[in-house]
């Protein structure tokens, strides 16, 4: 802030700075692995940070092939892999099976030869790759006839959530029956067909037409009065 290079990037004092509850969210961690983020630690870092910018973008684009959320967000943003997945010939794939995954199994290799550290503090120091999946599942379904896939769902948040709600309504029951999931099932289906909808703060994003209702102001019809006697007269 000081060198005035907050200006090129999103970065605040709270992504630095977190508390307990910022920790949890996921749109500081993206802004701050971003390719803005990494464009500047490579300009003003010196030789020393090199490595350091060299992880903020391939994760950026690794957040971005994984993220693909509607057909014309690519082209709004200008953003190539924002785009749908379309062929299996996807240039995005190879990235993801051998650049990206590559670099982890690189990472994981220096953290494994290194002196002086536990297994647990090795464990710490490298992330987990698991895009192999959702590579091999875009594949299938473009193979089977699917125009277009959206990897953005298959984001397994909403899920999870789910059976959040359901562990909140079972209590302390935390092996319920067929017979009580299903309850509550219907019960969570009647809430949300009620509910109005709310703009969520969390990590989930729900879609806008999910919980939408047709609110009809139209007046109704007056019941109509029967005359009394003496009005009769």
């Amino acid at each position: 802030m000081q060198n005035e290079l907050s200006k090129a990037t999103k970065l605040t004092y709270n992504h630095v700075h977190l508390t307990s509850f910022s920790v949890m969210k996921v749109n500081l961690a993206a802004q701050v692995l971003s390719r803005s983020v990494g464009l500047v630690i490579e300009e003003y870092g010196g030789e020393a940070a090199t490595e350091t910018a060299k992880f903020i973008k391939l994760v950026d684009r690794f957040f971005d092939c994984l993220n693909v959320r509607s057909l014309y967000e690519g082209e709004r943003k200008r953003k190539p892999d924002l785009m749908p997945y379309t062929s299996v010939d996807d240039p995005r794939f190879q990235f993801l099976t051998e650049d990206f995954l590559g670099y982890l199994r690189d990472l994981k290799d220096q953290v494994d030869n290194r002196q002086g550290f536990s297994k647990t503090e090795k464990s710490k120091m490298f992330l987990s790759y698991q895009s192999k999946a959702v590579v091999e599942a875009t594949k299938y379904l473009i193979q089977h006839g699917v125009k277009f896939v959206l990897t953005n769902k298959f984001c397994q948040d909403p899920v999870e959530e789910h059976f959040g709600r359901h562990r909140a309504l079972g209590r302390r029951s935390d092996n319920p029956t067929v017979f009580e999931f299903g309850y509550q099932e219907n019960k969570l289906r009647l809430q949300r067909s009620l509910a109005l909808q709310i703009k969520p703060n969390g990590n989930v994003k729900r879609s806008s037409k999910q919980y939408e209702i047709e609110i009809d102001d139209t007046p109704l019809k007056k019941k109509r009065r029967n005359k009394t006697s003496t009005e009769a007269c």
